[in-house]
């Protein structure tokens, strides 16, 4: 059987993407590295969902191994299965579930870890519901849940604070209603304020937690995620980045055989994908914002791999798979 990238079925793309995560949660080094990262995340406030996860995943190590195993085949599914079901590309492929994969396990090396990858789905799941949105019809439930998402996405990992312009851009993108607007504020918002309610019901200052996380956020080195980093770990990320700016021309090159709702869902990624790069440069920014890139990554990058020649477009994605194994391994 020949195999053909440009087209991958769902199964090989599936198991592909499972191998990626089993290694990048189980390799001897990446346990070790992740552990001992949940084990010191003692100096942030307590009553932050963040820092109650690591702290469950110092606690529980084995559980947590195996929820974020799982918490990587999940939102890996659910990132590839938005380009399928909106028909983004000009092939009929499930390239983005183990290009997923590639990045979000090579890149995260050593950090696979639970609040990293809850981080993940909630944005997943926060692009498909606005993605879902882009209606002629009034859609409050879409636009509720993909603010909701984003506003606890904000609450888990505040470093991630920049996306929550992803609201806007999906408002104006998408076109909706004023009455919609009002829904996604009290969505986005709900999430910071059940925090502070509950702080508050606990005999805390009501606004503690939103106190909290602005010191989260301004807190430690401006592009400290970036330093120490392997040489190899940069080179693949500069191959990754690579092939989502190439992914990025391949799809300027074909606006003419695809719809105005994929264009517009196609840029809302390139536009998370600026936010995420915004994110980075944050002080002490988590590794987490490595496996947030991802998810616009799974859906622009494989865009270059469709439309180039599989002379040139398998080895290069062995060349990266391979890679992200090695990242792993090498760590």
């Amino acid at each position: 059987m020949k195999f053909n990238l440009a087209r991958q079925s769902f199964f090989p793309a599936f198991f592909t993407l499972a191998a990626l995560a089993a290694t990048a949660v189980y390799a001897p080094h990446a346990g070790e590295t992740a552990a001992t990262a949940a084990a010191s995340a003692s100096d942030s406030v307590l009553w932050l969902p963040g820092e109650l996860l690591q702290r469950f995943q110092a606690a529980f190590p084995q559980w947590a191994q195996a929820l974020t195993c799982l918490l990587i085949v999940i939102a890996g599914t659910r990132a590839g299965y938005l380009p399928v079901h909106y028909n983004l590309y000009t092939a009929n492929t499930c390239l983005a579930i183990p290009f997923f994969g590639i990045v979000a396990c090579g890149l995260t090396a050593g950090l696979a870890d639970l609040f990293t990858f809850v981080a993940v789905l909630l944005l997943v799941l926060s692009i498909r519901n606005f993605c879902r949105s882009y209606s002629p019809n009034y859609a409050f439930d879409a636009i509720f849940r993909g603010s909701l998402y984003l506003g606890t996405l904000v609450v888990v990992c505040p470093k991630a604070s920049p996306l929550l312009l992803l609201l806007p851009l999906a408002l104006i993108q998408f076109h909706r209603t004023v009455r919609e607007l009002i829904i996604a504020l009290a969505g986005v918002l709900l999430p910071a304020l059940t925090l502070c309610y509950v702080n508050w019901g606990a005999g805390h200052p009501f606004l503690d937690p939103m106190i909290a996380l602005g010191h989260e956020i301004i807190r430690g080195e401006l592009f400290s995620v970036f330093f120490g980093r392997t040489l190899l770990s940069q080179f693949l990320g500069g191959a990754l980045l690579f092939s989502f700016v190439l992914g990025i021309s391949a799809f300027q090159a074909e606006l003419y055989a695809i719809s105005v709702k994929a264009k517009r869902i196609l840029a809302f990624h390139i536009e998370a994908m600026l936010l995420i790069a915004v994110a980075a440069a944050l002080p002490s920014a988590p590794t987490a914002v490595f496996a947030l890139a991802a998810v616009p990554a799974a859906v622009i990058a494989p865009w270059f791999f469709i439309r180039t020649h599989p002379i040139v477009a398998q080895p290069a994605y062995l060349l990266l798979l391979g890679g992200a194994l090695a990242n792993v391994y090498l760590q």
